[in-house]
């Protein structure tokens, strides 16, 4: 009765084909599912990274003691001091250079500029810009703002986090 031995054969074919297509397209889910569980935990976990590399908020830092000063600048280097944060950013922006920013014209941009050493105490950092109260010379008790880069110890700072004042007295 074997008259046609390979009868079978295109139905288990087409089985073994119903079969591959049902796995290539569960596998192709299963691939597109993992594709984007993998950008979401990449996502998360760079938002967790840069979360940690924030600072506190400032509601949570501590307030800084009256008695922690620094002493910035030597007699003969120029010290910029400003009102706002954004015309000091805006100051060293535009003028980049050491050279550049001892040459420019201050007046009418609220900066100001001092040949003298000052002792200075932190009170708070905004980005780049750091909130000082002069702790002597003839200016002493006025508040400005002061660039990062003027600041001892440079090495010291994260250059993703803006400055912390207590990490510039050690």
């Amino acid at each position: 009765m074997e008259a046609f031995p390979n009868e079978d054969l295109p139905h288990s074919r087409r089985q073994r084909s119903r079969g591959s297509r049902r796995f290539g397209i569960l596998s192709a889910f299963a691939g597109l599912a993992l594709f984007l569980g993998a950008i979401y935990l990449s996502s998360r976990l760079g938002i967790e990274m840069a979360r940690n590399h924030l600072p506190e908020k400032e509601s949570q830092q501590p307030e800084l003691p009256e008695s922690e000063t620094f002493r910035v600048g030597r007699s003969g280097d120029p010290l910029y001091l400003a009102q706002t944060p954004d015309a000091l950013r805006r100051f060293f922006a535009a003028h980049p250079t050491p050279d550049d920013r001892a040459s420019t014209n201050l007046s009418g941009l609220g900066i100001r500029r001092l040949q003298d050493s000052l002792e200075l105490t932190p009170l708070r950092t905004e980005a780049d810009a750091v909130e000082v109260k002069v702790a002597s010379g003839a200016i002493s008790g006025a508040v400005y703002w002061i660039h990062h880069s003027q600041l001892p110890q440079q090495a010291t700072l994260d250059p993703i986090i803006s400055p912390v004042p207590g990490a510039i007295l050690q």
